[in-house]
């Protein structure tokens, strides 16, 4: 009987690990940001490692300033309709800005 209660209690907890694993971005994620149509799992853009879930997408911290950050990705990757750096967003404006360096054939080719 304490064999089962061990084993159900370590089932419960390796679960529960799974489940939050899942929700949680990476530990060296830095930037997020949401793209317009969803992207490859993985890609190296400005340098920076992107990883996407679809649209989702995260990386670690670059050397360079957020909105060229941005503007790399949109070159790449299309249009952003949100990006975040840290505990800084971008607001409507600079995400215009950011937005006016996409490259809409690439998402054409896709």
């Amino acid at each position: 009987m304490v064999r089962i209660a061990a084993f159900l209690l370590s089932l419960v907890g390796s679960l529960a690990l799974l489940g939050s694993a899942a929700v949680a971005q990476p530990s060296n994620s830095f930037y997020s940001l949401t793209l317009a149509q969803p992207a490859a799992t993985k890609t190296v853009v400005h340098e920076i490692p992107v990883s996407c879930d679809g649209a989702v997408c995260a990386a670690p911290k670059g050397n360079s300033r957020p909105a060229i950050v941005c503007a790399s990705i949109a070159r790449e990757l299309g249009p952003v309709t949100a990006f975040r750096a840290g505990d800084q967003a971008l607001d409507g404006e600079a995400l215009a800005k950011c937005n006016a360096k996409a490259d809409t054939t690439k998402l054409a080719r896709r």
